[in-house]
Parts: structure tokens; sequence; C-alpha cells
């Protein structure tokens, strides 16, 4: 075949098979052509497993046919390289081999005489060499016996004026087995060197777009990250998924892209295979004395294999390709991979790592069985925490506490870990509370170190009895109040469990409000402080601080949602909800309770859950929406919800809504049974728990009224004179005590009470009670204007309006004629003059005529002109009568019925309403229409 033909030739294959390998084909080409022409020698191919190495071989082959050579040979193995010349054996086995040098061959093999065995070769090969040229490849060069090297060695060192061409191939970074023989080899000054590189991602874009049958070009930068450019991997990748659409994806486990991986780490022998699961193990840069005792192997022999994994394309940077890595470990069996972990974990911790790394290993393992172990889960598990890892710390302390095997040790565990899943899960945390952790107590194991915190966590459940074990436990060995946030005295349950009978007022100083806002100030969000910071945020609730508590429960809870603590969300949620309830805001206490309800991951059985219930039953009965407050109220709770303080939360809720719908011995018998738990669990405090009013509420629906009138008295006794709103809902139920004109100077007392504190609430059911009594007094013009208050207080809070709307409030008044000028006013100018008159603004008058503001100030000063008066607050009272007319018919107005209708109610609340209802004073009524106090029990 002629040059230009043989170029073609070469140029094709170039074009189809060796992608940016230009530069070694060309030079593997050149010594083909000087091998014919009797200048030959030696050509060294260093490639990495996996970088086409067999494949120029292989190529070589091919073309030393097309210059009419004879083509010898071989593939190194280490199963053979212990027999002498068993390279020269292979050459003896191979196929076209001329008969004389077959028969040299047959002979040499059985030499042992190493170097005449050289000599006797060179000359048999020379001598083929004198008919036609002669090319002998050998593969993994460096697995071939030293015998066999030596006489490819000496035959190589003796062509240069022959038509030979010896052709070595090894893997890159590894020596030939002997090392003289390596020395001598790279000593040879004909020696061509050629180094085998993966593809780049540009070779492997070129690659994809000369076969458009497999993947899409576009996919190349994906395709090289998975396989770092070693076409072996790259050829497997594309045969898995190269017909796939969209992106690359994760490899599958045994699929052909993990047996590739499998087949180059094999093919780079032992000490490769070894270190790259040393590596994989490791998942992260470590030291190269790390990865030579976890490995096992010598140091040359560790930095020889790091270097085969990189040449190769397998590592990227310090690290084994991830897809690499997965395919590795998914290989391994689960013992030996359980135990490349352990000792991964020792030679780290000999190495000073970080305890969270170590951690990492003994998780993998599942097994922490060195003394050393426990200790490291325990102080990873707190680095996590600082990271806001809770899983990762709930993971640590879960096998800390069971592979440990001191009883003591052991039962902090448990204690600390009940405090971390807190912040995932409150139910959780407190079925972690109720289990190891008492057992420890009554075995006598739990160390003093961790009553106080397990107390904590009892007490923030609201389990009171279990929580007195435990500080009844402290105190018999030190003082019970040790470790305690000592500068927040609030009316807490612990405070209330060392004195659990007042005798006296509650007191409201100053100092502790303070204290509360100072600690939640300053004090950062810990599983320590949480139950502080809660006990701060109550106080300030139940103090009538109830904005500043929201601001700082918004904060807190923000900062949960940022570090993705669920449990604590439920927590701050619960109290904004608190909050913005005692403010009279209810859509936004709807809204923060619905959020605590959705981050709670466990309903069944959870006593926590009774918490933000409650509030959710609390808003929907202050709205009037009874058919909502209903469905809330039909849902599933667990028995043992009233064996703790969140039972106390629910049953006054359902007890308001009991109330609010008619039904008023089934909402005392709530009542009562707070009662009963409250003096039985010694917690009986009037901020805590105002049940007094509550069943005073419900005595005076039933015309108990001496009975009311002592419960209120000593709810009164024993608020003293601060507290604001619990203080005035008492003088309000103690107004309807006495006889009506003793009402307005009570009620007035209420109302100035209930200024100091933020419930609106609240405000409006004292104000109604006020116009009430007005109207019983015959006081119209007086039950008027507080009763319009009472309608705008109402629906800015969100409710139904409460009572009697504007219009029937005013329509027993005595009609007086106008008189005067004023017998000119046309009916729209007396419609505007009497809601002008009752207080009403320019725009809360074009709301309620559904006229535009600019038409009301017309309509004013036509009026001022006819009156000759100057301003509103000129305009006579009289004018006020009017108001029975002065609505429109229609329109958006929530319609409320007169105080001699019957109870508005709506859904399930309707239905379940008592089925004949006995006619009500207008007080009761008022109670009926928009039900219950703002007032929550703090947690």
């Amino acid at each position: 075949m002629g040059e230009r033909a043989q170029g073609d030739t070469w140029g094709l294959a170039i074009a189809m098979e060796f992608i940016e390998r230009e530069p070694e084909i060309g030079r593997l080409r050149a010594a083909l052509r000087e091998c014919a022409a009797a200048r030959g020698g030696g050509v060294l191919v260093d490639g990495a497993v996996g970088c086409g190495k067999s494949e120029i071989l292989g190529w070589v082959g091919e073309q030393a046919s097309t210059i009419g050579a004879v083509s010898l040979s071989a593939t190194g193995s280490a199963t053979a390289r212990a027999r002498p010349l068993a390279i020269l054996r292979q050459f003896l086995d191979g196929p076209a081999v001329p008969a004389n040098l077959a028969l040299t061959l047959d002979r040499l093999v059985e030499d042992e005489d190493t170097t005449r065995a050289a000599r006797r070769f060179t000359t048999a090969v020379h001598e083929v060499a004198l008919r036609q040229p002669v090319v002998v490849s050998l593969d993994d060069v460096q697995h071939a016996d030293a015998a066999s090297v030596r006489c490819l060695l000496h035959l190589a060192r003796h062509s240069g004026r022959a038509r030979v061409l010896v052709l070595l191939a090894r893997t890159l970074d590894f020596a030939l087995t002997d090392p003289q023989s390596d020395t001598e080899f790279l000593r040879q000054p004909d020696l061509v060197r050629i180094r085998l590189a993966p593809l780049s991602p540009a070779g492997v874009a070129e690659l994809l777009t000369r076969d458009p049958g497999t993947a899409d070009p576009q996919r190349a930068g994906e395709f090289h990250e998975l396989t770092g450019g070693n076409p072996l991997l790259l050829r497997a990748l594309i045969a898995e998924q190269g017909f796939a659409a969209g992106p690359a994806t994760a490899p599958t486990p045994g699929g052909a892209y993990g047996r590739a991986v499998l087949t180059c780490l094999r093919r780079g022998g032992t000490g490769m295979w070894r270190v790259a699961k040393a590596a994989a193990v490791l998942d992260a840069g470590a030291s190269a004395e790390v990865l030579r005792r976890l490995a096992d192997t010598t140091a040359p022999a560790t930095a020889q294999a790091l270097g085969a994994l990189s040449g190769a394309g397998l590592l990227n940077g310090d690290r084994l390709r991830p897809a690499v890595r997965d395919a590795l470990l998914d290989s391994l069996d689960p013992g030996e991979l359980s135990g490349l972990h352990r000792r991964a974990a020792t030679v780290l911790r000999h190495h000073g790592a970080p305890a969270v790394r170590i951690a990492g290993h003994l998780l993998a393992a599942r097994q922490a069985p060195d003394p050393w172990a426990v200790d490291v889960l325990r102080e990873a598990a707190e680095e996590a925490l600082d990271e806001d890892r809770a899983h990762r710390a709930i993971a640590c302390l879960e096998l800390a506490a069971e592979q440990c095997r001191d009883p003591a040790v052991r039962a902090q565990t448990h204690v600390r870990l009940a405090e971390v899943t807190g912040r995932l899960n409150p139910h959780a945390a407190e079925q972690r509370c109720l289990g190891e952790p008492l057992t420890a107590l009554a075995l006598g194991d739990l160390p003093e170190s961790s009553m106080t915190p397990l107390a904590r966590q009892l007490l923030s459940h609201g389990r009171l009895d279990a929580a007195r074990r435990v500080l009844d436990r402290l105190k018999e060995r030190t003082d019970p109040r040790a470790e305690w946030v000592d500068h927040v005295e609030s009316d807490l349950p612990l405070s209330w469990l060392r004195h659990p009978h007042p005798a006296a007022p509650s007191p409201d100083p100053v100092e502790r409000i303070e204290a509360a806002e100072r600690l939640l100030r300053v004090s950062g969000l810990t599983d320590v402080t949480l139950s502080p910071l809660v006990a701060a945020l109550h106080l300030l609730i139940d103090r009538d601080r109830a904005s500043r508590a929201e601001a700082h429960a918004r904060a807190l809870l923000a900062e949960s949602i940022r570090r993705e603590a669920p449990g604590w969300q439920a927590v701050f949620g619960s109290a904004c909800a608190r909050a913005a309830l005692c403010q009279g805001r209810l859509p936004d206490a709807e809204k923060y309770a619905r959020q605590a309800m959705a981050v709670v991951p466990e309903r069944a059985g959870s006593l926590f859950f009774g918490g933000p219930l409650a509030n959710l039953i609390c808003v929907y009965t202050e709205m009037g929406d009874y058919g909502a407050a209903a469905h809330q109220v039909n849902q599933p709770v667990d028995k043992d919800l009233f064996t703790g303080l969140h039972g106390l939360d629910y049953l006054r809720a359902r007890g308001r809504y009991l109330l609010a719908t008619d039904r008023v011995r089934a909402a005392l018998a709530d009542f009562l049974q707070v009662a009963w738990l409250v003096h039985t669990w010694g917690v009986d405090q009037p901020f805590f728990v105002p049940w007094r009013t509550d069943a005073a509420e419900a005595l005076l629906r039933l015309d108990e009224t001496e009975r009311a009138r002592e419960l209120v008295a000593e709810q009164l006794r024993l608020c003293g004179p601060g507290g604001g709103r619990i203080r005035g809902a008492a003088l309000r139920l103690r107004a309807m005590t006495v006889d009506v004109a003793e009402r307005p100077a009570l009620l007035t007392q209420a109302v100035e009470a209930l200024r100091r504190s933020e419930d609106t609430l609240e405000l409006a059911r004292t104000l109604e009670a006020l116009a009430e009594s007005y109207r019983d007094l015959a006081e119209p013009v007086r039950a008027a204007t507080l009763q319009s208050r009472v309608w705008h207080l109402t629906r800015d809070c969100g409710a139904r309006p409460r009572g009697r709307t504007i219009a029937h409030a005013y329509a027993d008044l005595p009609a007086v004629n106008i008189g005067g000028a004023g017998a000119d006013l046309s009916e729209s100018e007396k419609r505007v003059a009497a809601l002008a008159a009752s207080g009403y603004s320019n725009r809360g008058i074009s709301e309620e005529l559904f006229i535009t503001v600019s038409t009301v100030e017309q309509h004013l000063t036509r009026v001022y002109r006819k009156l000759d008066i100057r301003n509103r607050r000129q305009l006579p009272a009289h004018l006020r009568s009017h108001l029975d007319w002065c609505r429109p018919t229609s329109g958006p107005h929530v319609a409320v019925p007169r105080a001699t209708d019957e109870p508005h109610a709506t859904g399930t609340a309707a239905a379940d309403s008592d089925a004949h209802r006995q006619p009500q004073r207008p007080g009761e009524q008022a109670a009926v229409q928009v039900a219950g106090a703002a007032e929550r029990v703090r947690r």
C-alpha cells in the first residue's frame, strides 16, 4: 500500500477512534515508519486506567500489517508474574509467529539464565527482521515478570539499526516489577515516551458530536463531571443513559457505569483498590497519612495510588468524584463498609479530627463500642446544634445513648436528647422526657445536673406531677433552685411549685416585668433558654403587656423559622396567637394559631397540641363564627390532655364556646373542672387561670347571682389593685351582681382598668354592659353613644358587631320634632346629621350611607347653615333620634339580631344549641352574641 493510502487509513482511524490523540498518533506513526526504514527502538506509552492504552496498542498492531510487519503481542498479569519468561510464552502462543522464531522461543522459555535468554531472543528477532519488520508490544508491563522485561529491554537497546519496534504500555505512576529494569529502560537514548490523559470537556463534546446516535452534545459538561474525561467511564455512561432526554442523572447502581468504575479500580492493582476504598469512606480531603493508615499501605504505595486515581480522572481535587464514590461503596459488603467506617473514626481521632467528622463515621458504622466514642458523639451533637443541624445532633445522641454503658451518662444523654428533640417535635420531646429519664430517676441513676433540665422540660409540657417528683428528688440532694434562671421571678409553674397555695393577693411588681423584658432582649434562643423565654413572654401577656410580648415572640418565631426548628415555631407561634388574642386582633390570632398547628408533626397523643387548638377555638368563638369553633371543638384529643397544663387551656376555650352557644351548664362543668384541676395541682393563681370569672359568668346566666358574687369577690381579692385585664373583667361581672343604679360606677372602674390593658374585646364587652346600664336607667343618648363605640371596637377586632346595631340601639329613643330651621333639612341631610351627632367621622358616615366623603361634607355644610351652627359639636342631640331610619336597608354590614331576638348561631353551633331557649336579659344576650373573654392561660 502506498504512503498516501496508508496516511488515509491512519487519518480515518484518528477521526473515528482517537479524539484528542493526534500528537500521540503522529509519534506512533513516525515510529512505525522508522521501524520499516531499519531505525528501530522503543516506545513507552504511559496512561491511567481506562484512558486507552490497550486501544492504542491494538491500533498499532493493525497498522503493523500495513507495512508487512510481524506482530508479537502480550499482556502482563499479576497471576502470571511469578513465572519467569511468561511474556515470551505468550509470544509463542500468538498467531502467525515465524517457524524459526517459534522454535527459538520454545527453547528459551526453559532457559534459567536470563542474560543468555535475552541475547538469544534478540538474535532470533533480528533474524526475522532481516526479512520483514517486527513489532513487539506488551500491555500492562508493570505486571510482567522481571525476566521477560529484561529480554525486551535487551531487544530495544540493540535494535537501533534493525527493523524492530518494541512498544510497551503501563499504567500511569506504576513502576516496573524490577526497579533495576525500570531504571535501565528509562535510560534508553532512543526511547519515545507517550502519555495518554483523560479527555477534556471539549473532547467529550467532540465525541458526542461525532456519534449523533448517543447523547446530546449539550450534556458534555455533565458527562465530563461524572467521568472526569476517562474514556472507559465515558463509553459506559453513554451506553447507560446516552439516549435519555434531559440532563445527565446519577448513574444506576450496578449499571454499566458502576461496573466500569470497578474495572478501572481493580485494574489499577491492590494498592489502588485499597486507597480508593479509603478515600471513598473518608469522603473528604484527607492527608496522605490518614489515607495510608486507613488503607493499611505504605507511603510510596499510597502516593502511587493517588497519582493513578488522579491521572484516571477519578479524583476531583482531593476527593473521589461523587458518582465514582457511590459506585465503589455500593459494591462493598455492609460488614466491610461498617468496619471501614469504624477504622476511619479511630484513625481520624488519632489525628485530631473534629468530633463532628469522627461522629459521621460512627453513625455510618452504627457502632460505637470504643470507650471514647460516647464523648465524641455528644460533643459532635453540640457542634451540630451550633450549626442548627438538629437531625444530625439527635442521631449522634441516640447512638451515644444506645452504646453508652454508664447508667448516669446514658440518663444524662437521654435528657439532652429530649431537649434537642423539642426543636423538631414537641410531642416526641415529651415522650422522651417521660421515658428513660424518669426511669433513671426512679433507679437513682439520674445525675443532679440533669434534674433541673428535666424538670424544666416537664413543666413546659405541663407535666406538673412528674416535674414535682424530679424537683423533690433534687431538693433531697441540693437547693431545688439550682441552675434555674433566677432573674425572672414570674407566676409560672416553677414558682407555683415552690408556693403552691398563695394566701395573699398575687403581687405585680414592676421589677418582674422589667426582668422579663431584659431576658427577652439579651438572651439568645437555645435549648436551655427556651423555657425561660417562653415564661417571660407569658408573664408579659398576663401583666397587660401583650404587644411587647408579641413583638418579642415574632422575633423568636422568625429566628425559629430561619433555624429550621418547627418545634420552636409551634411554641412561639402559639405565644403570638395568645398575645394577639389578648389585644383583640382576631385575624392575626387566627393566622398565628393555624401556623402553630400546621408545624406540629404529630397531633394524636400530643399534649402540646391542646394549646394551639385552644387558641383557635377562642378565636372563632370571639369572632362569632360558631360553626368553625365547633369544628375545632369536635377534633379528637387525647385523654391525657387533661392531665397537664395545656388541658386547662383547652377546657377554658371549650367552656367559652359552650357558653357562647347557650349550653351554659356544660360550660360551667368545664370551668369547674378547671377549678378542681388547679386546686389539685396547687397552681391556682388569678392571673394564670381566671376560672372564677368564667364560672361567675355562667352562674349569672343561670340566675345564681349569690354564688357568682362570691367568686367575683374572691377574684378581686386575689388580683389586688393591679391587673388591668383580669381586674376589669371581674369588675364587669361584679356590676352584674348589684342593683342597676350601682352598675355604672363599677363599670366605669372596669373601663378605667381595661384602658390600662390592651384587651380591646374585653373593653368592648364592658362598654356594652355600661350602655345596657344606661339604657336600663332611661339614659338612651349616653347608651347610644357607648353602643356606637362598641360596634366600631368589635368590628375593628375582626368579630361580628356586638349586641344590637347602631340603628337598633336608638330605635326606642323618643322622636323629637326638630322644629325651627331644622324642619327644612332634607332626608339625606337628616341621615348625615344624625350620624355626625352620634360621633361618626366623615369617612365613617360615607361608609354607613354608601356615599362619597365629598358628598358628606356638602351635606354637613348645608346642615350647619340651616341650623345656624358652626361645627358638629353644636349639632342638637335629638338629631340622633333619626338614627333608626338613617341606615340603608341593604349593604355589606353584618346583620345582628335585636336584644329580644333569638341568639344568632351558625353551622354546627346552631344545631347544637338548646331546642327551647328561655328569654334572656340584654346583658346575657350580649354575652351570647360575642362569646368568651380574651384571657388565655399561660403554658
